[in-house]
């Protein structure tokens, strides 16, 4: 879900041709935690990642975004400071907009209904995400996370796989899963022995997407190797 899939068809078309173009090579930022929302950025095309930074110093991967998404929109909208830092996995092709445009093109076209649905969406999406991984054993933890970042930004990969750039090194998803770094790769070997997924060095490889999802409900993971083929590391 994101603001082009809830906005009326011709609105996403109407914000890009607003803004100007501007292209951020990988690994750039686009937004910065406490920085000024003088501007709104919608991803035409790429992938980000969202980081949050905490009071101890430590930074949280939240969750990457793909093409559809408005960036920044909320700060622009309440006029606060960024609340996380945005940067580029991969090439970014953006349109971008002042904050008072941007206000200006909600208004006129009502999407606070939109925006609200949206921000809501997410929250409850996080919250339900806190919840289960309480109850989820370190593989269905893991599961659960990688589960989420393929609905967000996976692509088909032949005909049945799924590709997921992390845009990552491997040990941040034990931060989105709240646990250990060994523990979160101890259970991302367990998830490739099975079948489930092939691991790259900053991508993943969904092999059955359908296990994955049993494993992120809490269900058993079956040993072995799935019909689909070996489960080497590419």
């Amino acid at each position: 879900m994101n603001f082009r899939s809830l906005a009326p068809p011709d609105m996403w078309g109407d914000l890009i041709d607003r803004g100007r173009r501007r292209i951020y090579p990988g690994k750039s930022t686009l937004l910065a935690q406490g920085e000024s929302p003088d501007y709104v950025i919608a991803l035409v095309d790429g992938l980000v990642k969202v980081v949050q930074g905490n009071e101890c110093g430590e930074e949280l991967t939240l969750m990457l975004r793909g093409p559809g998404e408005v960036l920044g929109e909320m700060g622009a909208l309440l006029g606060r400071p960024r609340s996380a830092t945005v940067t580029a996995v991969r090439r970014c092709v953006t349109s971008v907009l002042p904050a008072h445009a941007f206000r200006r093109f909600v208004e006129r076209h009502r999407l606070e209904p939109v925006i609200y649905r949206l921000t809501v969406e997410r929250l409850n999406s996080h919250e339900r995400l806190r919840a289960s991984l309480l109850r989820l054993s370190p593989a269905g933890r893991v599961a659960r996370v990688v589960s989420d970042l393929a609905d967000e930004v996976g692509r088909p990969q032949g005909v049945t796989d799924v590709l997921v750039e992390l845009g990552m090194a491997r040990p941040e998803l034990a931060t989105m899963a709240s646990m250990s770094r060994s523990s979160a790769l101890a259970a991302l070997s367990e998830l490739q022995s099975a079948g489930i997924l092939t691991l790259g060095r900053r991508h993943l490889i969904i092999r059955d997407l359908a296990r994955l999802k049993a494993a992120a409900r809490g269900e058993q993971i079956a040993s072995g190797i799935s019909h689909k083929g070996d489960a080497r590391t590419v």
